[in-house]
């Protein structure tokens, strides 16, 4: 049981990364369209403000799923290497959550930059909680 969450804990690694730098391209690509660099339509524009959100979305949740499974980790008396890696999980886990907080849902511009650099945040702190958490002691 052990080895199986440990396992699935260092397997979700690399969809945070994936989901999270898939993110920050769509919201960087929002923030080109919105100023007009790109040209497309309005309904193009609306369908990747809506992929944006689905990708800010499924990455929180794959966040929530991989803290749960650093929790049971933790209960199984399994430690990371750093205990800084408590932090950048912390900070992998709440990008999303507080950056939608502090975007107003009025200003899409500064709520696309906002999600964006929060996108940006996971994907650091998600290499840095990597590097900082094997080899762990379990």
């Amino acid at each position: 049981m052990l080895s199986t969450l440990l396992t699935l804990h260092q397997a979700v690694v690399p969809i945070v990364l994936v989901l999270g730098a898939a993110s920050l391209l769509c919201g960087l690509s929002l923030l080109f369209v919105r100023r007009g660099a790109l040209l497309v339509g309005e309904a193009a524009r609306g369908g990747l403000q809506r992929v944006f959100r689905v990708l800010l979305a499924i990455t929180a949740g794959i966040g929530v799923l991989q803290a749960i499974f650093g929790a049971l980790l933790l209960t199984q008396g399994c430690r990371p290497h750093d205990n800084l890696h408590f932090v950048y999980g912390i900070i992998v886990l709440a990008s999303v959550p507080v950056a939608y907080v502090y975007s107003d849902q009025k200003q899409v511009r500064r709520d696309v930059i906002i999600l964006s650099i929060a996108a940006a945040a996971i994907i650091g702190a998600a290499i840095r909680a990597f590097a900082t958490g094997s080899p762990g002691s379990c």
